[in-house]
């Protein structure tokens, strides 16, 4: 379970406006060049209306990070958690 400040309130989702956003975690994917990297347990809110997912811009640059680091391993497919 993704853990929120006290200031931080979830919002309508503004792609279907069918449904207000849940905090969740879920897998990340990456592909480049033949090879794959997977990050699990990424924390996101996403619509349970229409599945689009949002990442804090936190969040987006620390995944961005370590897609790099696991595609740079050279691995054909490399996950972390």
């Amino acid at each position: 379970m993704v853990r929120r400040l006290q200031d931080e309130t979830l919002m309508r989702c503004p792609h279907c406006d069918q449904a207000d956003r849940v905090a969740v975690r879920r897998a990340k994917l990456a592909e480049r060049d033949g090879r794959v990297a997977i990050v699990t347990g990424v924390p996101m809110e996403e619509c349970p209306a229409c599945g689009e997912r949002w990442l804090s811009f936190e969040v987006a640059e620390t995944l961005d990070a370590i897609l790099r680091r696991l595609i740079a391993s050279g691995a054909e497919t490399a996950t972390a958690h």
